[in-house]
């Protein structure tokens, strides 16, 4: 994963917004989770998606591979976070925020043990052969009942080098739907990143319940 660390020390982070996702906002409540929820938000970076998530009632603990950006995140709220280790993890916390910074496989149960989450660009920054481990980590880091809002994106992958790389519907199902109810909330056609030279290029929203 030396290309996050590549591009966070280079600034190149197009991926982060400055303002929190659409799509989250509009289909977040379709979820259902529980307005107190423990809200986990694997591959972070600094999102401003946390703070909304917290906006709404929520706790936060995200995880982040790269250190600057964990880093980054508390800087911009102009606050010094609590600094703890635990192996090699570090968890940086002030408030609802926290984040664990380290590599999302090295995070154990005993760490964070959440009731919903939200992934709007992780699974899609991992490559086809990295995904079901994801999935596992997921399932193990959630309780029983948690629900999750996933934003994928999909398109000819031999038309781009990812990441992000193209997440079509039906490897979401085969990924998921043994251990997850998968609902397919949204799906729009993202007609603005065309000039990628990308032919089609989709997202769609996903509501996953873990059994």
């Amino acid at each position: 994963m030396t290309i996050w660390h590549e591009r966070w020390s280079a600034n190149q982070i197009g991926f982060h917004r400055a303002v929190p996702h659409d799509l989250l906002t509009k289909h977040w409540a379709a979820i259902g989770s529980a307005p107190d929820a423990h809200v986990l938000v694997p591959l972070c970076g600094k999102s401003l998606d946390m703070h909304w998530l917290v906006e709404q009632g929520h706790s936060v603990t995200g995880v982040e591979l790269v250190r600057e950006a964990a880093q980054a995140f508390f800087q911009e709220m102009d606050v010094k976070p609590i600094l703890e280790t635990d192996g090699a993890i570090s968890r940086y916390a002030f408030s609802k925020n926290v984040i664990l910074q380290g590599d999302l496989f090295a995070v154990s149960p005993s760490m964070v043990s959440c009731d919903a989450w939200y992934d709007r660009a992780a699974l899609v920054a991992l490559p086809s052969s990295m995904r079901p481990e994801y999935v596992d980590q997921i399932h193990s880091l959630c309780t029983q009942g948690a629900v999750g809002l996933m934003i994928t994106f999909a398109y000819p992958q031999e038309q781009m080098q990812g990441p992000p790389f193209s997440l079509p519907d039906d490897e979401v199902l085969s990924l998921f739907e043994s251990r997850f109810d998968v609902e397919l909330l949204d799906k729009i056609d993202l007609e603005d990143e065309k000039q990628r030279g990308l032919s089609t290029l989709t997202s769609s929203v996903y509501k996953l319940t873990r059994r």
